[in-house]
């Protein structure tokens, strides 16, 4: 129990040193020091078998030890710089702010909360005119004419229809049989045409020119409202620019190639519209038209059939040889106007359109072949129609 008390008491004089240190913030260093009080009591009871005032006089220590150390203000070593306080760090002034400091050793969880940056509450300001820069052109994607490549083949890669292509660059295919290798070419996401925005245009006057939904075009466009801004670029969903201009006889077609090559005119006068292109699984072009809309020839040469052809599914067909090199076929005819053995001229009508056979609409089955159709009973001698069809 002495040992106790003299602990008690080594105790009340280092307490009693700091407060009486100089410089010292608590005003004790004069007069009569409480804590002396106490160092005496305690030295006397450890002399003294003084047991039964050890509670009391203990209780009192540490009500004093208590009532002292709370008055003491805090006290910060000389050389640590000052906290930042929270109204520093969200003041208006938004100058640097300290990140939360982490000291050796520390886990994520040693890390002072008043230090950590919580932002000022600022967003950036994207949607502030979201109308600004909202135009079709970001939905472009560009293609690098190849060689052997035709506007048809370009456009069926990207499941386009051929004019949808042109249409988007017509201005720098004057021709549409003119493109070129290294020519760099626009193509939209969908079919449908490119249009710039004029000074008396609406989203309702574009929405009835061309005969297409206001909403369609608000979609496509990602638009956010319905106000348009003058030279602003808009795809106007499943809309055309009209029929393509007749290819120049003997321009060409197809990158690369001989003037030969891609100078047949178009089998379905006034309709360009591919509704089905060349593929492994559709070894022809498939051209959509209105029923009795007129078929012309695409080349010179002579009928070799015309009639019914039930099992190849081509229900009313023309086939053609060209030459004795290539052949033609024209399939799903509502109507046919020349004979077997017949010489027929390039553009001189044949037929009409129709949806005989295995034909779920009208339009025009269109193929070449390099033999005679079905001599292998394949499709291994059909070619794609693209590679001599100017403008496919």
């Amino acid at each position: 129990m002495r040992e106790g008390l003299a602990a008690v008491s080594r105790i009340l004089d280092r307490l009693a040193h700091i407060v009486k240190s100089p410089g010292h913030p608590s005003g004790l260093s004069g007069g009569i020091d409480p804590l002396d009080r106490l160092r005496r009591a305690a030295s006397r009871l450890s002399r003294r078998d003084g047991v039964e005032r050890l509670v009391p006089v203990g209780a009192c220590a540490l009500l004093v030890l208590a009532a002292v150390v709370s008055s003491l203000p805090e006290v910060s070593p000389a050389s640590a710089a000052a906290r930042p306080t929270y109204a520093t760090q969200f003041g208006a002034a938004g100058g640097a702010v300290p990140k939360a400091q982490f000291g050796a050793g520390d886990g994520p969880l040693a890390a002072n909360f008043n230090d950590l940056y919580l932002g000022d509450g600022s967003i950036p300001n994207t949607l502030q005119n979201p109308g600004v820069g909202v135009d079709a052109n970001t939905l472009l994607q560009t293609y690098t004419v190849q060689a052997g490549d035709t506007l048809g083949l370009i456009a069926g890669r990207f499941g386009l229809a051929t004019s949808t292509v042109y249409w988007a660059n017509k201005s720098q295919l004057p021709n549409p049989a003119s493109i070129r290798v290294g020519q760099r070419l626009l193509i939209p996401p969908m079919d449908g045409l490119l249009v710039k925005v004029g000074a008396k245009d609406t989203l309702a006057s574009l929405a009835a020119k061309y005969s297409v939904a206001a909403q369609d075009i608000v979609d496509v466009n990602n638009l956010p409202d319905a106000t348009l801004m003058l030279g602003q670029t808009l795809l106007i969903p499943g809309a055309s620019g009209g029929p393509m201009p007749t290819p120049k006889a003997g321009s060409g077609g197809t990158a690369g190639r001989t003037v030969s090559v891609g100078s047949w005119l178009w089998p379905v006068t006034g309709y360009s519209y591919i509704s089905q292109y060349f593929w492994s699984g559709h070894h022809a072009i498939d051209i959509a038209a209105p029923y009795g809309a007129p078929v012309v020839a695409a080349v010179s040469g002579t009928v070799i059939f015309a009639g019914w052809r039930s099992y190849t599914g081509g229900g009313n067909v023309i086939w053609v040889m060209e030459n004795g090199r290539l052949y033609t076929t024209y399939n799903h005819l509502s109507k046919w106007f020349v004979h077997a053995g017949q010489k027929i001229s390039a553009g001189q009508r044949i037929g009409s359109i129709g949806t005989s056979g295995e034909a779920t609409g009208p339009h025009l089955h269109f193929e070449v072949w390099t033999g005679y159709p079905w001599a292998l009973g394949t499709v291994a001698d059909a070619v794609n129609p693209c590679n001599y069809l100017a403008g496919c």
